[in-house]
This record gives structure tokens, C-alpha cells and sequence, in this order.
């Protein structure tokens, strides 16, 4: 009996470890110390993210010790670089001068030149504004993002579509494509899922990438947007929200991306 118990007692420590590993996925803001350890000057980051009860954030204990008891409670939807749905939130958002004067803050810039996420503004709307998606963006998770990225560090890229996309034959011929595929986005045009359809219409000259200036007079050209690296079992907590794109009508734009979070939510699975 008593070696009974033990296998028990053991079995459910093991499966409390495996339940908070993934619970421990949740979105929290970092300390000061862990931002300069890593490059980022703390008094330059960009509308850091705070507790002000507007539904952004939530106070809550963290898992980590280069956590902040400041956990994202609205969270953001992205496709990742294989059209998989994922999600993050925003932390703040840094210019050039948001990085330390050492070999650090110049680690943490090379970084954030590495990895980039794509927004997709409306056609009629601000070329290089936040909050004007026409879709989800797609964020490039290649190359050991979550082994190489510790803060989620990127460079804000958007992207157009250009004129020749729907005057030339072959811009008309694959943007059919793309819209058989995936549906449209919110100005019409058709949705870009993947890095590899995205990279596709760059080679053909049909989208076209802008970047905000260096000198931050367009405002900031980084953003500290840390990725849930696991979804599942209790990645996402019961109370967050989702601001993801919607119709005139409120409905959601991808409802597949809204499914997926409602049953990651609610189930803890895809």
C-alpha cells in the first residue's frame, strides 16, 4: 500500500510540473534588471505595458524570477511563418535609442533586425499606423525564435499591395489564387498566410515592404512582442481576450484564427 501511494504521489507531482510548464507560458512584461541584462534601456521603451484596467493587463504572480507581476491579459493574433495561428502581445515598443551602449544593446538591436513582423495595413488607411490591420500579421518564427529572441524582440515591416498586383496577368492570376486559398482581408485584398506566399509576391514585385524612419520621427520601428511559445494546456488564460480584425457587421474577419483560440482557451487544445 504504501509503495501504492507513493507511485500516486509521484505520478501527480509529475503531472502538477507538466500543468504549470505549460500554464507558465502565459505573457508576462519582464523585470529591469532582465531588459538591461538583455540590451534594452527600460527608460526608452514605448508605452510599456502597465495595469490600468482597461482589460490589457492583469496583475498575477509570475513563474519566472525575470518576470513582472504584470501579465498581458489581451492578447494579439498572428499567423506564423507556416500559416499557423499563434499569439502575443505587446509589451512596448522601442526606436533606436531603446537599446544599451554595450555589447548587449547592440546583441539585442542584431536581434531585433532578425526577426520580423509583418503588418498588413488597409489599402486606404496609414501605410506604417498599428491598429489599421486589413488581417492577422505573420510573424517569423524560423531561425530558433524562442531559443535566440529572449525579450521577443522584432522589426515592424509593412506591407501593400502594388498596382501591377491587379493590372498585370500574372498579379491578377495569383492574387485568384491566394484568394481561393485563404479568403479575403477586410479592404478586398486577398488574405497572405505563410512566409512563402508573402516572399512570393516580393519576388514578383505585387506587395512591397515599408519600414518606418531611423530616426524615429514616424514613430517606432521595434516592438517588444513575446510570442506564446505553447498554446495549449493552459497557454492561454481563462479570461483573456483576443483583439483580432473584424467586419463592418463585428464578425471576425479569420474566424479561424478565433476558433482556435476559443478552444485553446476553453479546452486547452487545438
Amino acid at each position: 500500500m504504501k509503495k501504492i501511494a507513493a507511485f500516486i504521489f509521484v505520478a501527480m507531482t509529475a503531472f502538477a510540473g507538466v500543468a504549470r510548464a505549460d500554464i507558465s507560458d502565459r505573457l508576462f512584461d519582464f523585470t529591469d534588471a532582465y531588459y538591461a541584462q538583455n540590451g534594452v534601456n527600460i527608460t526608452r521603451i514605448i508605452n510599456r505595458r502597465q495595469v490600468t484596467g482597461n482589460g490589457n493587463s492583469v496583475f498575477d504572480s509570475p513563474f519566472f524570477i525575470f518576470q513582472r507581476n504584470v501579465r498581458a491579459q489581451r492578447l494579439n493574433p498572428a499567423y506564423s511563418d507556416n500559416g499557423t495561428p499563434t499569439f502575443w502581445a505587446v509589451m512596448g515598443d522601442l526606436d533606436n535609442t531603446g537599446f544599451t551602449n554595450d555589447s548587449a544593446g547592440q546583441r539585442a538591436k542584431s536581434i531585433a533586425n532578425r526577426y520580423i513582423l509583418y503588418v498588413f495595413p488597409t489599402r486606404t488607411g496609414n501605410q506604417i499606423g498599428l491598429g489599421n490591420n486589413r488581417q492577422a500579421n505573420i510573424v517569423d518564427l524560423s531561425g530558433g525564435y524562442f531559443s535566440n529572441d529572449p525579450l521577443g524582440l522584432w522589426l515592424h515591416v509593412w506591407i501593400r499591395y502594388t498596382d501591377s498586383a491587379f493590372t498585370s496577368k500574372e498579379g491578377v492570376k495569383m492574387l485568384a489564387d491566394l484568394e481561393r486559398r485563404n479568403g479575403l482581408a477586410l479592404d478586398g485584398t486577398p488574405i497572405i498566410r505563410t512566409l512563402s506566399e508573402l516572399n512570393n509576391l516580393l519576388s514578383k514585385g505585387f506587395v512591397v515592404k515599408r519600414l518606418r524612419n531611423a530616426d524615429g520621427s514616424e514613430g517606432p520601428m521595434y516592438g517588444i512582442c513575446p510570442v506564446i511559445k505553447d498554446p495549449t494546456d493552459g497557454g492561454i488564460a481563462p479570461a483573456d481576450t483576443l483583439a483580432y480584425v473584424r467586419r463592418p457587421d463585428g464578425t471576425p474577419l479569420e474566424p479561424n484564427i478565433v476558433n482556435a483560440f476559443i478552444n485553446l482557451q476553453t479546452t486547452w487544445n487545438w
